[in-house]
């Protein structure tokens, strides 16, 4: 799976520009401010339908009232041209020219790893900094897992707004739908877990000479059963009985958008004890775990989006992290073309105001 070309018209700071991209490891250089993460962001809305900061209506360029991101792409032995176009408030996706009715249709064409600054915060962030992503790391190998998050979090939201009311007669009926549909993303998160929490402790051994043993755990506020029905029944229960406290409060508690996921080094707690270093090894891992998994269940490798991390990171898990996106295309935002050793590699872009200098 790779990038050829990525058009921005009208999108964030970009007025009209095509970046091309090779096979291997590409670099996007420039100042801050200048629209490398605004590149990144127009790639991501094709792995996921949305980008990674704001909303759709916040992507267009100041002042104007229509944009549009164009991405040729290679997956699956199959050429791509897709393109999103933002009108005012409304976002519309097409395909080789064929409009998508739904965003989950586009779910899986192109995947990519997202990699940020912001994702340092992983291990000792909130707990909505890990579920968000948990969520995008599922979205691009089930598609179906994005209607039903957006589903659930409309039932949610509804069922916030009765809360906050007198009138509680529909909240059996919000129940039993939070409790169907939650279990659902429940099980489905487990499941990821399940699949990516060896192969992130393989490389912590690995990061760490074999002194530190990596355990990565789903931590729900209703426990996951056998099947799914017995979730949603236990689900359904727990939600009974919270009821008063939920209504005294008028706080929905009991649900997936309250869970977390647990990390613990050497059998300690890494949000407690974990070392800043630990805690970018951890992040390193996942994303290293996310990786493989995916080309596992694809057959191929997703493009790696690195939006200015080699700063963060030490020159052992620069090195570390060099080793594992070999092979792979690879695009690299970074501001000092001096300090960051991206001299060696021959695609080098460098934005100003959103402009590609040539």
């Amino acid at each position: 799976m790779h990038i050829k070309t990525l058009s921005l018209h009208n999108f964030r700071n970009y007025e009209n520009e095509v970046l091309a991209f090779d096979p291997g490891v590409n670099i996007i250089c420039g100042g801050n401010g200048m629209g490398k993460t605004n590149a990144l962001e127009g790639i991501y809305y094709f792995s996921q339908g949305r980008g990674f900061r704001g909303s759709s209506r916040e992507a267009l360029r100041c002042g104007c009232q229509e944009g549009r991101i164009d991405l040729t792409f290679h997956s699956g032995e199959r050429d791509f041209d897709g393109q999103i176009k933002f009108e005012g408030k409304n976002k519309k996706i097409f395909l080789n020219e064929i409009e998508l009715k739904k965003t989950s249709q586009l779910i899986g064409k192109f995947v990519c790893v997202l990699f940020t600054p912001d994702e340092m915060n992983l291990v000792k962030g909130a707990p909505e900094v890990r579920r968000r992503f948990i969520d995008s790391s599922i979205i691009p190998l089930r598609p179906a897992y994005l209607s039903a998050l957006m589903r659930y979090n409309l039932i949610l939201r509804q069922k916030s707004i009765l809360l906050r009311g007198e009138d509680y007669k529909l909240l059996p009926v919000f129940n039993q739908q939070l409790a169907e549909i939650g279990s659902r993303i429940i099980h489905v998160r487990r499941s990821y877990i399940e699949g990516v929490k060896d192969l992130a402790a393989a490389v912590q051994m690995d990061i760490s000479g074999g002194r530190e043993r990596l355990e990565i755990g789903y931590a729900a506020s209703v426990r996951p059963e056998n099947t799914r029905e017995e979730t949603a029944a236990s689900f359904l229960k727990k939600l009974e009985e919270m009821e008063e406290s939920e209504k005294e409060n008028k706080i929905c508690f009991v649900g997936p958008h309250r869970d977390d996921i647990s990390f613990k080094i050497n059998g300690r707690s890494a949000r407690s004890y974990a070392s800043q270093g630990q805690q970018r090894s951890i992040v390193l891992c996942l994303k290293s775990a996310q990786t493989e998994l995916i080309q596992r269940e694809t057959g191929e490798s997703p493009v790696m989006l690195l939006d200015d991390v080699m700063s963060e990171l030490d020159r052992f898990r620069r090195d570390f992290l060099r080793e594992k996106i070999s092979g792979k295309q690879v695009i690299i935002t970074c501001t000092e073309m001096e300090n960051s050793n991206i001299k060696e590699f021959n695609n080098i872009i460098k934005i100003e105001n959103g402009k590609v200098v040539v």
